[in-house]
């Protein structure tokens, strides 16, 4: 959050960071490392997940984001993709994040956990360091992010989101304007099955 636009000075000035710390400290749960499900004090039965990918094909530099919204036991709540034109990779990633918290957000959901294959991003909005050129975007991201209940962010390898790049990859041949998809497609059923058997889903087969 930015501090240089408060006008206050001396110990008023130190009260106001020190209630702003306190405010994002409650609304964040910070997760760097971990290659695993969370399943920590907080209980997250009640959280979708949304992954999220880039892709920027090498011969014409065209970008598209995409993202899946799913539940604790993997099925498809959403998908979504867009195509982005030209545009570089981190700035790609950090599109489908954003897109997909804004449906999110429309949807009234208010507990989501986040994942991507991306750890630059991920460290870039937890950490808010990036350039001045992405920063607007990190900046939107967490604007929404503080507006959640609760919220986690994590990075996942690669072959734990392929879901999301095949579809991330369909808008290529698609427009610019963003695709809803409240079904699977058929080329990511098998995927989605795939990721079931391999029991990476927190909370797959526990809920009653």
């Amino acid at each position: 959050m930015a501090r240089g636009s408060l006008s206050l000075r001396g110990d008023r000035v130190t009260e106001v960071l020190k209630i702003q710390e306190k405010v994002m400290a409650r609304r964040a749960v910070y997760h760097y490392d971990s290659f695993k499900p969370p399943v920590e004090e907080e209980s997250f039965e009640d959280s979708i997940f949304l992954n999220t990918d880039g892709v920027v094909q090498l011969e014409s530099e065209n970008a598209t984001a995409g993202g899946v919204v799913h539940d604790a036991n993997g099925d498809w709540i959403f998908g979504y993709n867009r195509h982005l034109r030209k545009c570089f990779i981190f700035n790609v990633e950090l599109w489908g994040i954003l897109e997909g918290l804004r449906l999110i957000q429309r949807r009234g959901h208010n507990e989501v956990i986040i994942q991507s294959d991306s750890l630059e991003v991920v460290k870039a909005i937890l950490e808010s360091t990036s350039t001045e050129a992405n920063l607007a975007l990190i900046r939107r991201i967490q604007s929404i992010l503080f507006q959640e209940k609760l919220w986690f962010l994590r990075y996942i390898p690669r072959d734990q989101n392929q879901v999301t790049d095949c579809l991330a990859k369909q808008a290529l041949i698609g427009t610019d304007n963003l695709q809803m998809f409240d079904a699977s497609l058929s080329m990511t059923c098998t995927l989605i099955e795939l990721d079931k058997n391999k029991n990476i889903f927190p909370f797959q087969n526990t809920i009653i």
